[in-house]
């Protein structure tokens, strides 16, 4: 699937840069550019995401492939490698399978752990199930504008900061008509698999490769006894806590959040 892409910078090191569930590349264009000067950097839409190419396939193994096919065809032979929730758990799948393509591997505020209703992370996750289900139900012939959906929203997803993060995927077609750029249906079907972890799994990553993850101190996603399980697959990764952060640590903390990303990178 050849991925959709956007390239900053003029470094002699590849940084690429992966974001998370209902995200896009857009989402890391201010971390991007603050960093353009040291790297070439990379964000990538993933599949059903962005302006990447729709697909009724979604696991962590497809959305590896997937990197893996857009860095051949950019001619990227290795680089550093970041991830962010959803799009942490394709690098991570990435870096086991292909740890000669990661010369070092960032992880932002997720474990290879399960997050879905079976493991009880619904209050953590925003309620994914919810949010699908709410996504689904909207009629986009019935809206001529993004505050229109907004409001129809309201009372099925009530917090305002997901809610406005959500309508970044709303765009106008060729015909001026609304639409989504992601394919709500596929992560729909196959939500499961992007909320299990990595228990099938018995990859490991090597112990001379460098590993970082980052953490919000005011989200749940990284927990300490999580590091145990992360240390089965990456036996060298470190961890540190972005204060005052949640789950959007790269947003809500953009400036520690770089210079935390550098002092790791150098």
């Amino acid at each position: 699937m050849g991925l959709f892409y956007r390239k900053l910078g003029k470094g002699d090191k590849n940084l690429v840069i992966v974001h998370g569930l209902y995200g896009s590349s857009d989402n890391w264009l201010t971390v991007a550019r603050q960093l353009m000067d040291l790297y070439q950097v990379y964000i990538v839409d993933q599949r059903n995401h962005g302006q990447s190419p729709h697909s009724n396939m979604m696991d962590y193994d497809v959305m590896a492939e997937d990197l893996k096919e857009f860095m051949s065809e950019a001619q990227i032979k290795s680089a550093y490698l970041m991830g962010h929730s959803m799009g942490g758990k394709t690098a991570m799948c990435f870096a086991l399978k292909y740890p000669d393509m990661v010369d070092k591997l960032i992880v932002v505020d997720i474990a290879p752990k399960p997050y879905g209703s079976n493991g009880n992370y619904a209050h953590i996750t925003n309620d994914h199930k919810n949010i699908v289900k709410a996504l689904l139900s909207v009629n986009l012939k019935e809206h001529t504008s993004r505050s229109s959906i907004d409001k129809f929203l309201k009372d099925k997803i009530t917090n305002d900061m997901v809610r406005s993060f959500l309508l970044k995927n709303i765009s106008r077609g060729k015909d001026g008509l609304l639409q989504w750029k992601l394919n709500i249906s596929a992560i729909a079907e196959n939500l499961d698999s992007i909320m299990d972890g990595f228990s099938g799994r018995d990859e490991l990553y090597g112990e001379e490769k460098e590993v970082f993850f980052i953490r919000g101190a005011n989200s749940a996603y990284i927990l300490e006894e999580d590091m145990q399980n992360v240390r089965k697959f990456f036996p060298s990764a470190q961890l540190t806590t972005i204060p005052n952060a949640g789950h959007w640590l790269h947003a809500e903390q953009t400036e520690l959040f770089i210079k935390t990303i550098k002092y790791f990178l150098d």
